[in-house]
């Protein structure tokens, strides 16, 4: 297949398009299964945030992240 150029040329090529919600479930349920950790730079919160981010991806919540500075809030949503 050649490369679209354009959006209408990736439309017609029949290309699945996912809501970026889809697709990050998609790709969190692709390292739950490689055993891959999705916040590697990200410590200490292991046992408490990252499960929670973990379940709301894969329910399709929306999030919120609140919280003092210097907690990983913007390193994480990166």
């Amino acid at each position: 297949m050649k490369e679209a150029k354009t959006l209408g040329e990736l439309k017609k090529s029949g290309y699945p398009v996912l809501s970026v919600r889809d697709e990050m479930r998609n790709n969190l349920v692709q390292y739950l299964e490689s055993g891959t950790r999705i916040l590697p730079g990200i410590i200490g919160y292991d046992d408490s945030v990252i499960p929670e981010i973990e379940n709301a991806v894969l329910s399709g919540h929306h999030m919120v992240f609140l919280g003092e500075r210097g907690q990983a809030k913007s390193r994480i949503i990166r």
